[in-house]
């Protein structure tokens, strides 16, 4: 039976995925996230050595926080689309891969509010991430030879790289960013696109939705926002119908 612990704090999520043979962590957080990560397996009396990999959905910050820290003290294979690999082994060339659609700016001057989730990011090590000295890739949707089974599935828009992570047999999609069920900076509440402030290709973000929305999976673990638990499809669909901002 799989057992997902959901990982972060109130602005970022990140998991714990036990599949029962060996633990697997969805995303990886911000750096400062490594204590709450230490706390997790001291609960559940695992050690670090027991998570056998980490999935990485993109590779903004927020989500590759510990990977390296993992990586190092695990030995878990850290797996990432290859379009996003450049970001992982070289986090602080990410304007390099990765430029948004539009400035952060407007949002702020129309919402000024919505500063406090970069700004929350930077404090927890959004600047200074530690390169993964070694990823695994993969480019089409491909099931990973991992315990649980996870199905990677290509979902480009947030970055070109940005995937999902389905594990059928538990009905759970690990969406990362590119369906969310909050976006702080537009305000928003619900599934949807995150604003084109974090966003690559807005077009290329709601074709992904379309796509995923072929799948019936019961829930949906974000990366930012609360679980959704009325099914992936229904989700998917519906932050199509919302648009992007």
């Amino acid at each position: 039976m799989t057992t997902v612990h959901r990982l972060g704090d109130h602005l970022v999520n990140f998991y714990l995925v036990d599949t029962g043979s060996a633990l697997l962590l969805v995303d990886a957080g911000l750096p400062a996230h490594w204590d709450v990560l230490q706390t997790a397996l001291r609960d559940l009396g695992r050690p670090v050595t027991d998570i056998a990999a980490v999935l990485v959905t993109h590779g903004h910050p927020d989500h590759i926080g510990v990977a390296e820290r993992v990586r190092a003290a695990s030995g878990a294979e850290v797996w990432v689309h290859e379009s996003d690999a450049p970001i992982l082994t070289e986090p602080r060339q990410l304007n390099k891969v990765w430029k948004p659609e539009r400035s952060l700016l407007g949002y702020a001057a129309r919402r000024p509010s919505g500063l406090r989730a970069p700004l929350h990011l930077a404090r927890g090590g959004a600047l200074r991430i530690p390169a993964v000295r070694t990823v695994r890739t993969f480019t089409d949707d491909q099931q990973l030879d991992l315990p649980g089974a996870p199905l990677a599935v290509h979902t480009p828009g947030h970055t070109h790289g940005s995937s999902s992570y389905f594990f059928p047999e538990a009905s759970i999609a690990f969406t990362g960013d590119a369906l969310v069920t909050h976006d702080y900076v537009a305000g928003r509440v619900g599934p949807c696109v995150i604003c084109r402030a974090f966003t690559q290709d807005s077009q290329a973000a709601l074709a992904s939705l379309e796509k995923i929305a072929e799948h019936e999976l019961a829930t949906v673990l974000p990366g930012h926002g609360e679980p959704w638990t009325d099914g992936l499809a229904w989700a998917a669909r519906q932050a199509v119908a919302n648009g992007i901002r």
